[in-house]
């Protein structure tokens, strides 16, 4: 087998918008053609593919406590056992009543097993999930609607249900739709504290960072007041094209009494059900609401109609279009993204506003429209823990669950919810080029594979004339991997590495300890995971 010197299209292009390029993607995509295979990862079924539910549903992980019996603070058998993965179909009462601070019945650590549940679903969902490119846009929108698992423990509790029901059913959907659902939803409106705002004290944290984080973005920022302001069209409504500060205390207004039910006390002897799940309560609706965007709220008077004017606003703005989609082109080709990809992505964005796959058309364009996608070389960085999932996916590593992938990337900041406040974690190469991130990927890619979690055979997934040189190995691993030659220094280092050159002697032998082959396999994908042409995608 002689490797070509540059990646295929199809190379190029799964690895822009997948946790990683496998050989039998390329092959499959070279197969049904690249725009079959955009359109069929755009029509994915709801939830998990059938292969990867039952995976799911078979996973277990062990949980283990001990007994209590104090009356103040809780009473509890003893447990240890190899539990399922239960809490991913929790409801949003179910998980509200494991939160100790409102049920001392219930430990703290089957609190914590919540997250670890979802942290480890969402590592084999990324790793084994038939379609890639949801995973890909659920891992985008979950940083765009950042929530920080260290802010608000009421908050995160409810993480299984946010990313279920908020965030995976609408990444290839209609954007205003989704930002009335993530502002409906328990997290974020404990996360952003929206749930505390009162009549007399609208809590502005929301409002501000709906604005400048999660539509309009900070660029369009006007200052504390601009009467000067120029009009745009936003969808029906003719608004200021940017923000103030004045705009931020009236959507603040807008959208107070929109909360969280948690049998508080409201008004008139009424007390909201202990169900966590959102709740409007007029009573605690600040009713000053005035001039926002240079639209006045004060003429609605419908229950939620002032908030749902603030968020529809905000959602048909254009420069959520620009804000949104030059992220997206950032995400899917890097900080120098193509013009022409993300003006055809805001044109998309623009004119199917009103559709239900508004985001889909947006993907369409970036991906099908033009053919950048498999063109351009790779510039976009591997974040250390898609770095990871890149190397299980190329080596055909099977990700099981593991109770200790919540927290395996928080000193990088990096995974789901690691990222403490709003903004979400950067998408810049700099950021992930530190010394801290980059000893972070190498160590990751050499000792994750020998973790219990992660089962694998690297030995016996070569093949025999593979294993007939020290170069066979390398051109197998890296044609498998990266799919493209490496430079030759690269290929030489590689090769006169003493691990690696002894590999065909311990592969033939019949008295090679199989743990010492199979480490020594170990170190050969994990060294060509480091090559700038693994850790670029």
């Amino acid at each position: 087998m002689v490797l070509p010197n540059q990646p295929s299209f199809e190379r190029r292009a799964l690895n822009r918008v997948t946790f990683g390029a496998r050989d039998l993607d390329e092959r499959y995509v070279q197969m049904i053609g690249w725009p079959a295979w955009v359109n069929e990862q755009l029509a994915a079924p709801p939830g998990d593919d059938p292969e990867l539910a039952a995976f799911l549903a078979s996973q277990t992980m062990h949980i283990e406590y001990a007994a209590a019996a104090d009356n103040s603070n809780g009473n509890w058998p003893a447990v240890k056992e190899e539990r399922p993965l239960v809490a991913l179909g929790f409801s949003t009462a179910d998980l509200w009543s494991l939160y100790g601070g409102l049920n001392t019945a219930v430990p703290s650590t089957e609190v914590f097993r919540v997250r670890q549940e979802l942290a480890a679903a969402t590592w084999i969902r990324n790793a084994h999930s038939k379609y890639q490119l949801r995973e890909f846009m659920t891992d985008f929108w979950h940083n765009h609607f950042n929530i920080g698992k260290g802010m608000r423990e009421t908050a995160t509790v409810e993480l299984p249900v946010y990313d279920r029901d908020v965030i995976r059913p609408n990444v290839f959907g209609n954007f205003r739709d989704f930002l009335h659902t993530v502002a409906r939803s328990t997290s974020m409106q404990i996360y952003l504290d929206n749930w505390l705002s009162r009549a007399t004290t609208p809590n502005e944290n929301y409002s501000r960072e709906v604005l400048e984080l999660h539509t309009l973005g900070a660029d369009v920022y006007l200052g504390i007041i601009n009467s000067d302001a120029p009009s745009v069209q936003a969808g029906p409504y003719l608004v200021t094209a940017g923000f103030t500060d004045a705009d931020i205390t009236q959507a603040s207004r807008a959208l107070s009494g929109w909360t969280v039910a948690n049998g508080q006390y409201v008004s008139a002897g009424r007390v909201l059900p202990l169900t966590a799940e959102f709740a409007y309560d007029p009573a605690m609706h600040n009713t000053q609401a005035g001039m926002f965007m240079g639209m006045d709220l004060s003429k609605l008077t419908a229950p939620m109609a002032q908030g749902n004017r603030v968020l529809d606003i905000a959602a048909y703005h254009p420069a959520t279009a620009k804000f949104i989609c030059k992220k997206l082109c950032i995400r899917i080709f890097g900080e120098s993204y193509p013009q022409s990809a993300f003006i055809r992505a805001y044109n998309a964005w623009m004119n199917n506003q009103d559709m239900p796959n508004q985001i889909a058309q947006v993907l369409r364009a970036i991906l099908l429209d033009g053919n950048e996608i498999g063109v351009l070389p790779a510039a976009k960085l591997r974040r250390p823990y898609e770095h990871l999932i890149a190397l299980f996916r190329t080596t055909d590593m099977v990700v099981n669950a593991g109770t200790t992938m919540t927290s395996a990337f928080d000193p990088v900041t990096d995974f789901l919810f690691a990222w403490t406040p709003p903004n979400g974690r950067p998408d810049t190469n700099a950021y992930w080029l530190t010394t801290g991130a980059l000893l972070t990927v190498w160590n990751n890619a050499m000792t994750w594979p020998a973790n219990t979690a992660i089962k694998t055979s690297l030995s016996a997934q070569t093949t025999t004339a593979a294993q007939a040189s020290a170069a066979a190995l390398v051109e197998y691993w890296v044609g498998r991997m990266v799919g493209f030659a490496l430079p030759t220094t690269s290929t030489a280092a590689l090769t006169t590495d003493g691990g690696i050159a002894a590999l065909p002697a311990l592969a033939r032998s019949s008295t090679t300890n199989p743990t010492t082959l199979e480490n020594n396999y170990r170190r050969l994908v994990g060294l060509i995971a480091q090559s700038p042409e693994f850790m670029y995608r």
